[in-house]
């Protein structure tokens, strides 16, 4: 490990091959009903395992984050969504096996065609009312700061 552009990068000694750690991108949805209820699922899988998340998941290499939660949505819940304002994008960190740096990309959207149901990794779905969001069950911490903007959007 050497010294490159100020921070501590693994770098081949004999090739001068940089290896840049970045963050994993992510793309989910905050999905809402008519009484603007959202939509939270309860994981089936660890990290986090029984805790409430945004329906989502990380991006394949090349794919742009709207066709990525389009398919992550279709995924984990069986219906297609139209995806409406970015809501915004929060650092986390996906603690695994594995720890990784994760860029989490937060979309309003909205159920167009399919029954809902639960799927691949979720354990079970269900509405919140905006005064009764499981604060202490969220599955990651950007969710809270995500969360909140949403909520900005429909005080407005």
């Amino acid at each position: 490990m050497r010294r490159k552009d100020s921070t501590r990068r693994l770098i081949c000694s004999k090739c001068d091959f940089v290896f840049y750690q970045n963050s994993k991108p992510t793309a989910s949805a905050f999905i809402a009903n008519k009484k603007t209820q959202i939509l939270l699922v309860k994981r089936n899988i660890e990290p986090k395992y029984g805790y409430w998340d945004a329906p989502g998941g990380f991006l394949e290499e090349g794919e742009k984050p709207v066709k990525g939660v389009k398919r992550e949505i279709k995924e984990e819940l069986g219906v297609a969504i139209k995806i409406g304002r970015l809501i915004g994008i929060y650092m986390d960190w996906y603690l695994s096996g594995y720890n990784m740096s994760t860029l989490n990309i937060i979309y309003e959207a909205k159920i167009v065609a399919g029954n809902m149901k639960p799927m691949s990794d979720v354990g079970e779905l269900k509405w919140f009312d905006k005064k009764k969001i499981p604060w202490s069950k969220l599955a990651f911490k950007w969710m809270k700061p995500a969360l909140k903007d949403w909520l900005k959007l429909y005080n407005e």
